[in-house]
Parts: structure tokens; C-alpha cells; sequence
């Protein structure tokens, strides 16, 4: 069966209300003083083991601190969490009024939640239920307390020079625990968040919306944000800035700079549809002493290339092919002309001819791509003419043989892990365990190759280096993170071209240099710009759920903490990097976790958060009492975690962000969430 969700156009009044007063907070906003400012609102999460995790985020309100309850957006969204781990998304633009805000309350529908965990290399659709009651989920409105340090507040005005962003993180992996022992296995929920002032800028931040105008004269092009996969809703507006290496990718044409921006101001406004990736550039506006920015594009995917009105949608990763059939797992189908998004526990059918149009997103080297590039291996968004057979086959024919259907296939970097085998020259040898994080098991690579005997073996996986120096100290038998483009169908050896090898310490340092760079000098790029994807470490650790532990430490003071191992309410603790799991019983001794502030920290504040999310949800055997808390100083957290810390409060679980350095066998958190 598809584990499916529809995605409706729904609008609420509250976010009417909204609507009405929203106006353009880009670089061509004006002073106000009718009482109102903008706030702009990102969504991300930190992963955890699911292959998907589709709820609908209902709200934001906002508290003032003068007690007033602000609606700052009311429009439901059906979000899959599990493919926001290396992204944040623009939800949307709102006019909210003046004043300091100390809290945030997050409102989140599992109701028809669709859950899948990995089992046997496949995705299997999960019982969801409350991790209090162990009935079904229903619905939570989780409050967050901003940090003290950092309330937001909004001056009065709608230009961008005082615009606030406010960036939404949901933990997937601290919201839930995931009982694999069950058929069907059974994910128990408990939505843990924070709420921060200014976005996590170690993520790109997706804005997707239908182009209002472009002005090529200050190099930028404004959209309304139309998020996620949403048809209908206009949830503000937003100027993105365009740079002279900024990527086009327009109607199957590629563009740099300039002439991609001079490109797509011609197109049509309104029915337009734009994705821009982008990086967030902070300033600190000393007149209306508030922080606000711009959102500077990295690559941008329009028109065609992204949907139009014939075509729907199809994306996951190709397991096989035979001919022109490719087999996609991991799929997600997008019916733009139902306004619906499923994600699909079978296999799906990918249809490709001459005719199909193939771009390759966030890159210019590729030439001459045809059908006949697209790979067993690759990741690929497509779009194309839908059909579901009898026999309950998902089906995307994308030949673009019939004038309404401009078939197209677009290539997305792909990550590869495994150990190193060998290396020489341009090129290296590695023993394939992953691609994407699905078991190299699950791949059929015939065809690949010039010749059957030349089709990729896992255990020799040939990659194609190009310059991009092996990381330093990089030993045979190391584990490898190589993200790139599978070579043509048909052509390998070499079986990929990298664009970024990383080792286990540089893939953790988001925005690390290709190369492995970060392992001697941490990057300062964004994920996307060095290493492509972000694979922080994380550390994850549970306790008795029944009475959990008010003695969580081994260690602890104002800048440092390990987990006592020994205690007899801890169950289990991991570290994952990517694919790779390490358990911390493995190691020499209990990681030191410690706070010292990294290159590539990021200015999101706040970074370290605990409290009690039974209490801070509307299931029917409990209400709101409690908030969850947030803090962007680590000793002030540790205070605040070691005062409330109790027999009603114990420690339950607990997820951390960062960076793992086996050699000093410290663990750099970057983020950390307590659930209590």
C-alpha cells in the first residue's frame, strides 16, 4: 500500500487575517508606522531514523510580553520532516505587530501522519501513537520560551532592514522513539521544537513560489511563498538577491548569473514557478536596533524544470534500469494538478526516451546530458505524464512524446559511503556500503557498465576524483563521503564523478571544503556550497521511559558534560554520522561533551533547550503547564537543565548536534535538546 497523504489547499481566518496586512519584506519595502512589522518564518528539522515523516504544521502564534497572542501564521502545511535535514524551508512572510515576543507555541496535526522507518533496506509505514497515552497521536501545540538573550522584536516597519527571521526546528529524533521489535513497527511521538532568531545559516533555505517580478537592475526577483507543495496558498511575499555564479536551471536550460536572472524576468508572472536555494546574509540594522538580512541565491530552478500545468511530479533514488524503465525507491509522487503529495513505500516506474529533457541541479560541468545519463544510483526529480496501474504500479512516463507533456529528468547530487579501498591519481577505489542511506543491497548496477563485467561492484566501486585531494591522513579502510553524479548509463568505469570526499571528521563540519579540508580548518560555507550535504554528528541517547533519571551525568559543569553509562535507567546511545552508527559503549570512554564554539557555528539562536513535552501538548490526558526553553549560553542551560531536573521531571532522552573527533574522543555540540 502507499503510505499517502492529500495535500489540500486549506486556508484558516486567522491566516486571512494575516494575508490582508502581509506586504513584500525584500529591498523594496517601506517604512511604516501603522503598528506592524515583518517576520519571516523557516522550517527545518534534525533527522532521525525515518525514511519519512509527514505531519501538518497548523500555526505559529506568538506571545508578546505584554501577554497579547499573535497569529503570525494559520495556514496548515503537510510537511515530509525526513527530507528537511539538509534544508530549511521559507514557510512564510507575516505582518506581525510591535513589540518584544518571549514565546512561541507551534501547533502540529499527527492525526494522519505518515511515518516509515527503514526495515531490511526497505521503507515500511509505522503505527503511530502518543509516547504518554499510547493511543493514536492527535494533536500538539508545543510552546517554546525564547531565549532570554535573543526575544525577537519587531520594530515598525516592512522594509527588510528590520525584517525578523524566526527558524522552526523540528528534532524528528528527539520527538520520537521508534519501537522496530513490532509488525508493522510502532513510532511513538512526543514533538519536541525550538524557536530561534535568525535561521540556522549552516542550511541552504529553500524559497519556492510564482515569480512577481524580476528587476535586473539591482539583481534580484521576487516571489510569493508558496511553500512545500503547496498550490494555492500565498503566505507573503520575498525579493531573493541574485549573485554574478548563482545557477539558473530555466525550461531545461542552464544560465550563471546575469543572463539566468535577464531569463527568467521574461517569463510569465503569477504562473511561474520558482525554487531558489539560498544562503542567509545576517546585518545588524543599528537604527532600528534589530537584525534583520538578505537571502542571497545559490541556484535557482524554474519554470518547466521545476512543474507546470501538464506535468506532475516524481522523485527518489534509481535502483535499476532495464532500457528506458527505471526503478525509484524512496519515492515521492506530487500531483500539482490535485494538489496532492504522496510518499510511496513501493517501487515506482520512471519512463525516459530522447525526447527527455535531463538537467543536472547546482552544476555547470555536466555536459550533453540525454536519457541516456541518468544512472542506476542517481537521485533524480522528474516530471511527466502520471498513471497507477491496475496492479497498483506508480508509473511517471517522462519521454515528453506528446505536446502536453514536456517530459524532463532532473540529476541531484547523491551521496555514496563506505570504506576506501585504494586510491591512485584522479581516482579512487571504495567498498560501497549506502547511497542515500539505502543498503547498497537494495541496487541491481546492470547496465551500468560499458560491458556486464564492467558493471559497478560494490565492494570496488570506482570514483572518478577529478583535483578534489583525498582528505589528509585519509588511511585504507577509513570511511568515505562522496557526493557527486553517477557516471552515464552504460559507460562506467569510473561509476561516479565526485564533487565533494569527505572523511568522517570533515563531513561533520557543514560547509567543510571538497576535499576534507575541514578536517585541519573547519569550512565556513553552507551545506550545499562545500560538502555538499550536512552529516553533523549526532548523539542520541535514551533512558527508561517509565521513571527516566535525575542523574543523567558522569560529568558536568558549566562548559562540559558526559553521559554516565553505568546508570541503571540508561538504555541505549549512539552516535550517527550519516549512515554510520557508533555505539558509545564501543568507545574507549563516554564521550566529553563540550561547548567550545566552532568556525561554523551559527548565529541561530539559541542552540541548547530541555523541558517536558507531555506537558506541552493537548492530548486528551494532559494540557498545557509547561514550555519547553531554549538558550544560546551553554552554562545557562546547564543551570536551568540542573534546576529542573527532578523526580516529576526526569531525564528521558536526549539528542545532540555537532561534531564527534575520535582522537580526542570529544563530542562539539552545537545543539542540544534535554526531553524531560
Amino acid at each position: 500500500m502507499h503510505a499517502s497523504i492529500g495535500k489540500y489547499a486549506r486556508r484558516t481566518l486567522s491566516a486571512l487575517c494575516c494575508a490582508v496586512a502581509i506586504l513584500t519584506a525584500g529591498c523594496h519595502g517601506h517604512p511604516s508606522t501603522s503598528g506592524y512589522g515583518i517576520m519571516w518564518a523557516t522550517l527545518t528539522d534534525e533527522p532521525g531514523d525515518f525514511t519519512s515523516y509527514i505531519v501538518t504544521i497548523d500555526s505559529v502564534t506568538l506571545t508578546r510580553n505584554d501577554g497579547v497572542v499573535v497569529t503570525m501564521i494559520g495556514t496548515p502545511e503537510i510537511v515530509n520532516f525526513a527530507q528537511y535535514s539538509n534544508i530549511a524551508e521559507m514557510w512564510g512572510s507575516g505582518a506581525v505587530p510591535v513589540g518584544t515576543y518571549v514565546s512561541a507555541t507551534i501547533t502540529l496535526d499527527y492525526t494522519a501522519a505518515s511515518i516509515t522507518v527503514m526495515q531490511n533496506g526497505l521503507p515500511v509505514l509505522a503505527t503511530v501513537v502518543d509516547a504518554v497515552t499510547g493511543a493514536a497521536a492527535t494533536t500538539y501545540s508545543v510552546a517554546v520560551n525564547f531565549d532570554p538573550a535573543h526575544q525577537p522584536t519587531i520594530t515598525s516597519t516592512y522594509a527588510s532592514t528590520s525584517a525578523v527571521p524566526l527558524a522552526i526546528d523540528l528534532n524528528v529524533a528527539a520527538s520520537s522513539i521508534v519501537d522496530a521489535t513490532s509488525s508493522p513497527p510502532v513510532v511513538r511521538v512526543r514533538p519536541y521544537l525550538t524557536a530561534g532568531y535568525l535561521p540556522d545559516n549552516t542550511k541552504l533555505t529553500r524559497v519556492r513560489g510564482p515569480l512577481i517580478n524580476s528587476s535586473t537592475d539591482v539583481s534580484t526577483y521576487t516571489v510569493y511563498v508558496r511553500p512545500f507543495y503547496d498550490e494555492a496558498n500565498n503566505i507573503g511575499s520575498i525579493s531573493l538577491f541574485s549573485q554574478p555564479n548563482t545557477i539558473y536551471t530555466i525550461n531545461g536550460n542552464t544560465y550563471v548569473g546575469a543572463p539566468g536572472l535577464a531569463a527568467l524576468s521574461v517569463l510569465s508572472a503569477g504562473i511561474t514557478m520558482t525554487a531558489g536555494f539560498t544562503t542567509f546574509e545576517p546585518d545588524y540594522n543599528p537604527t532600528n536596533q534589530a537584525y534583520a538580512g538578505k537571502f542571497n541565491l545559490l541556484y535557482v530552478i524554474g519554470a518547466s524544470s521545476l512543474e507546470d500545468q501538464y506535468t506532475e511530479g516524481l522523485s527518489g533514488d534509481v535502483i535499476a534500469r532495464d532500457g528506458n524503465t527505471l526503478t525509484l525507491l524512496g519515492s515521492t509522487l506530487f500531483l500539482n494538478t490535485a494538489n496532492v503529495f504522496e510518499y510511496l513505500v513501493p517501487t515506482t516506474q520512471l519512463l525516459v526516451g530522447p525526447g527527455t529533457i535531463v538537467t543536472a541541479d547546482d552544476n555547470t560541468t555536466l555536459k550533453g546530458l540525454d536519457y541516456r545519463s541518468i544512472s542506476v544510483g542517481q537521485h533524480v526529480s522528474a516530471r511527466g505524464i502520471y498513471s497507477l496501474s491496475a496492479d497498483n504500479v506508480t508509473t511517471l512516463n517522462a519521454t515528453g512524446t506528446s505536446s502536453t507533456n514536456t517530459g524532463s529528468v532532473r540529476l541531484q547530487s547523491t551521496e555514496f559511503w563506505g570504506p576506501l579501498v585504494s586510491s591512485a591519481g584522479a581516482g579512487l577505489v571504495m567498498n560501497l556500503q549506502t547511497i542515500n542511506d539505502w543498503p547498497v543491497s537494495a541496487y541491481d548496477f546492470a547496465g551500468n557498465g560499458v560491458t556486464s563485467a564492467q558493471d559497478p561492484a560494490p565492494a570496488a566501486y570506482s570514483v572518478d576524483n577529478g583535483a578534489i585531494p583525498l582528505p589528509a591522513d585519509t588511511a585504507v579502510g577509513d570511511p568515505l563521503w562522496v557526493s557527486g553524479f553517477t557516471t552515464p548509463f552504460g559507460s562506467a568505469p569510473p561509476d561516479l564523478t565526485a564533487v565533494s570526499v569527505n572523511d568522517e571528521l570533515s563531513v561533520q563540519t557543514a560547509g567543510g571544503q571538497v576535499g576534507g579540508a575541514a578536517s585541519t580548518a573547519p569550512g565556513t560555507q553552507t551545506c550545499g556550497e562545500g560538502s555538499q550535504v550536512c552529516d553533523t554528528a549526532s548523539l542520541q541517547v535514551i533512558w527508561t521511559q517509565s521513571t527516566g533519571t535525575t542523574t543523567p551525568f558522569s560529568v558536568v559543569s558549566d562548559d562540559e558534560f558526559s553521559i554516565d553509562l553505568s546508570n541503571a535507567a540508561y538504555v541505549s546511545g549512539v552516535i550517527r554520522i550519516g549512515p554510520e552508527s557508533i555505539d558509545l559503549k564501543s568507545l574507549p570512554a563516554t564521550p566529553l561533551v563540550v561547548s567550545t564554539s566552532l568556525p561554523v557555528t551559527s548565529t541561530f539562536a539559541p542552540r541548547f533547550g530541555y523541558g517536558n513535552p507531555k506537558t506541552s501538548t493537548t492530548t486528551p490526558s494532559t494540557t498545557l503547564t509547561t514550555a519547553l526553553v531554549v538558550y544560546s549560553d551553554f552554562s545557562t542551560f546547564v543551570t536551568g537543565l540542573d534546576s529542573t531536573l527532578s523526580a516529576t521531571n526526569p531525564a528521558l532522552q536526549l539528542e545532540a548536534r555537532g561534531v564527534f573527533n575520535r582522537t580526542t574522543n570529544t563530542f562539539t555540540a552545537t545543539s542540544i535538546s534535554f526531553v524531560l
